[in-house]
């Protein structure tokens, strides 16, 4: 699955950046979430409010105020990617995840988008829904 996104809203970079910094933070931004573990060597276990496998994740990338990469591994695989690009009216948060079950295997291309590709798109979009009832949010979202 890949989940593509491009938001601006109107708040700080550091703010926007501070949701992103390490998976332990995600749970700020995306209610979905349960609070994340630390596993040891940079990795968190992240897990789902409405589903039984918890993300396995670590950051990959961090130049701070500008991107942030990271990385699955176990049932999920796959990897993101959220930068950060100052406006005058705020930021923009742009970028993506491509995720999949890997037990899935070759079926995953025809399961996912069929049973997993709407709750995904629903995280993030819970995220944005949070931002923009804060009155962050300067456009409406593209998923695409």
């Amino acid at each position: 699955m890949l989940i593509k996104f491009d938001h601006e809203f109107i708040c700080s970079v550091e703010e926007a950046y501070s949701y992103f910094r390490t998976p332990r933070d995600w749970p700020r931004l995306f209610r979905a979430f349960g609070n994340a573990e630390e596993r040891g060597d940079g990795w968190y276990t992240v897990p789902f409010r409405k589903l039984p496998f918890p993300l396995v994740t670590r950051i990959t990338r961090d130049d701070p105020l500008q991107r942030v990469e990271w990385e699955f591994k176990g049932f999920w695989h796959g990897e993101g990617q959220v930068s950060f690009v100052p406006t005058e009216h705020g930021v923009i948060i742009r970028g993506f995840e491509r995720i999949s079950a890997k037990p899935l295997g070759f079926l995953a291309p025809f399961v996912e988008p069929l049973l997993l590709q709407k709750p995904f798109e629903r995280v993030w979009e819970s995220g944005w829904r949070w931002l923009r009832g804060k009155g962050m949010s300067v456009n409406q979202p593209d998923m695409g």
